[in-house]
């Protein structure tokens, strides 16, 4: 089996994987109905084709499309058929993890406002808060957090609070002292309170009899035509028959209740010393800590009087919210491909990443293999007058690390330059972006190879054309290569897939959760 036939089989074997991985997380399943529904939304950041569309939690589809329609960004989203969507749905822009990644969640509604139909409108929409907005939250909480101590500062500063405190250690101080001036007085008053009491229960069932036969006198004498005279005395009839019947229950509530509060106060007079004491200490110990906090003294104390405090929270936090940003913002493509070149008789298979933190740069990081491999040894050895070279190669891991920068831009065409390693030597690039899908590259590399056991003395040159499908990952390329070699001078071609940022976010997404 030779070192051709491996590559090849290295080559299909990554296809086959990345071919899995893309039935697998696409999002769209062979064979599976699916129904369209328009979302609209005044904002959608972060949200991208091909993103999740869970309903209550299950992922039921995907996001279609994203465009722009009456200053609003219209969402069409498709949803497995056999899901019913009702009219009085909802939808949510929510985020995945704190990476940012954004997916649609749906609530499909109540059955009894109806079946919306393929191509509905859901009308109720939302979009919550992103990482970067539950930041700057943050930064107006500690900022109201500031003002509060700024206030309490200027009250300590005026000596409002330590005025209070005098306050409530005057008021105790007068509440134990009338207490004590009052007490014989109060209990004289509740004795007094008894005594009327018992005079009334004594007295007064006497005095009501007494009225009753005033009554009666009174009609009497007023005669039978005096009509209202005779309401009047019928009225204080009824009057002096309630009081004798309400007055004994009444002066006996009133004796048991001076009798109970006569009695607390007897039994309680410890208890209310006790509390006014505790009343008093507790005020000295607060004007106490009151003043180790105006003196800045304690973690209370420093938070009140050092601004630096304050200030270093509120930097922290800025500070701690920057490494989000960058990784939200920075894209990362993933690349598998195969290429074989006709004249050098090379094949290649690798695996690369490109990391992009802004539009105008980006670093390529790759390993692979080849199938010539690179000359680590050559020796000669003489016998019986017979020279033999014995040349060693090495068919281990190569690497490719560059970095590119764009270094002009003309609405969808861009020009970058390239540098750093390729095939594990020294390399200078050119790539013309004529689409995001579509690239003529060129590369110069392998300078050394003149120095190599039976190699051309020129680097290797290849200029070739990059077109990536619009729909899925699959790439195809295709070019001149070694052309500075006449001898080596021939053609390459390649394939493989490229995922992009999204693509890797939502794959990553799709993975169920243990």
């Amino acid at each position: 089996m030779n070192t051709a036939f491996k590559v090849g089989l290295f080559v299909l074997f990554i296809s086959v994987i990345a071919g899995y991985l893309i039935i697998t997380f696409s999002g769209k399943e062979f064979g599976v109905k699916t129904k369209e529904y328009v979302l609209y939304f005044n904002a959608v950041e972060g949200l991208s084709p091909g993103a999740d569309v869970q309903v209550k939690g299950v992922k039921a589809g995907r996001v279609e499309k994203i465009e722009f329609e009456d200053n609003k960004v219209k969402v069409t989203i498709g949803i497995k058929s056999d899901i019913p969507i009702y009219q009085d749905a909802k939808a949510y822009v929510r985020t995945l993890g704190l990476m940012g990644d954004k997916y649609i969640y749906i609530d499909p509604g109540n059955p009894s406002s109806g079946m919306l139909s393929d191509k509905g409108v859901i009308k109720r929409t939302q979009v919550y808060a992103t990482t970067e907005e539950a930041f700057a939250s943050a930064q107006d909480v500690a900022k109201k957090i500031g003002e509060l101590v700024d206030n309490l500062n200027e009250a300590l500063g005026k000596g409002n609070l330590k005025e209070m405190i005098e306050n409530i250690k005057i008021l105790a101080k007068h509440t134990d002292q009338l207490v004590m001036e009052n007490r014989e007085n109060l209990k004289r008053s509740i004795d007094n309170i008894t005594v009327i009491t018992e005079n009334l229960k004594n007295e007064l069932p006497s005095l009501i009899k007494k009225i009753d036969r005033v009554a009666e006198n009174l009609e009497a004498i007023t005669g039978e035509n005096r009509e209202d005279i005779r309401q009047l005395i019928k009225n204080l009839k009824e009057t002096s028959i309630a009081l004798r019947e309400k007055t004994p229950e009444v002066l006996d509530e009133i004796s048991e209740a001076a009798k109970i509060i006569k009695g607390t106060v007897g039994e309680n007079k410890d208890d209310i010393k006790t509390a006014i004491k505790k009343i008093k200490d507790a005020s000295e110990k607060l004007d106490r800590i009151l003043a180790k906090i105006d003196e800045g003294k304690g973690t209370l104390g420093k938070l009140v009087n050092d601004d630096s405090l304050y200030d270093n929270a509120n930097t922290g936090i800025k500070e701690f919210s920057k490494p989000f940003s960058v990784i939200n913002k920075t894209k990362l493509d993933i690349i598998l491909y195969g290429e074989k070149h006709t004249g050098n008789e090379d094949a290649k298979a690798g695996i690369a990443g490109r990391l992009a933190p802004g539009e105008k740069s980006y670093i390529y990081v790759g390993l692979l293999t080849n199938s010539n491999g690179s000359v680590s040894r050559q020796e000669d050895i003489t016998t019986n007058n017979t020279t033999t070279r014995i040349v060693k190669r090495d068919y281990g891991i190569l690497f490719d690390v560059q970095y590119a920068h764009r270094i002009l831009k003309l609405w969808e065409k861009s020009l970058w330059v390239r540098g750093g390693l390729k095939d594990s030597t020294g390399n200078v690039g050119l790539d013309l972006y004529f689409a995001d899908n579509l690239v003529v590259k060129a590369d110069l590399y392998n300078f050394d190879r003149k120095y190599g056991f039976d190699q051309p003395d020129n680097p290797q040159l290849d200029v070739g054309i990059v077109y990536k499908m619009k729909s899925n990952p699959f790439f195809v390329s295709f070019g001149g290569s070694d052309l500075l070699n006449s001898d080596l001078i021939g053609v390459y071609v390649g394939a493989g897939f490229m995922f992009r940022d999204d693509d890797i976010k939502y794959l990553i997404g799709s993975v169920p959760k243990p």
